[in-house]
């Protein structure tokens, strides 16, 4: 880890602080982690930190949209549409950033490598809903060319 910015280790810093208000608040954030246990809630959530750690480490914008894909497949099985799982995403990114305001008050530059880690997940959900958008409609005048 010593190529890492200093922001990667105030980001692993912060992870407990973290995942602990994000077990608070889940309620808040999506009425499904409401109905999840402690365990899986956890699960779900230490699941997204790395994700972007991971992102944050990396810097891989081609690593990080396979995570998104992952997570929203994730979110479709329970039902749910792509953009709520943008939704749920920016929403743990906006938990994260208030914890390190609240925490690390002085440490800018966790606040803004997260937003931007943020803000790059959300445009990556945008890019696979439309992506899939388009391959449903490939699809669609495919079919239409075989009636």
């Amino acid at each position: 880890m010593s190529g890492a910015p200093a922001y990667v280790a105030a980001f692993e810093a912060q992870r407990p602080a973290v995942l602990a208000r994000l077990l608070e608040v889940r309620a808040s954030l999506d009425h499904a982690f409401a109905r999840q246990t402690d365990e899986e809630a956890h699960a779900l959530f230490d699941g997204v930190l790395v994700g972007l750690r991971t992102l944050l480490v990396t810097g891989d914008h081609a690593l990080h949209r396979g995570f998104v894909q992952s997570f929203i497949a994730l979110r479709g099985a329970e039902g749910l549409a792509p953009d709520h799982a943008q939704r749920v995403l920016v929403a743990i990114g906006d938990v994260i950033v208030q914890v390190a305001r609240r925490d690390r008050p002085d440490d800018t530059t966790l606040v803004l490598a997260v937003t931007s880690a943020i803000r790059l997940t959300a445009r990556l959900v945008n890019e696979v809903i439309a992506d899939d958008l388009a391959k449903r409609r490939a699809q669609r005048r495919q079919t239409e060319a075989w009636r």
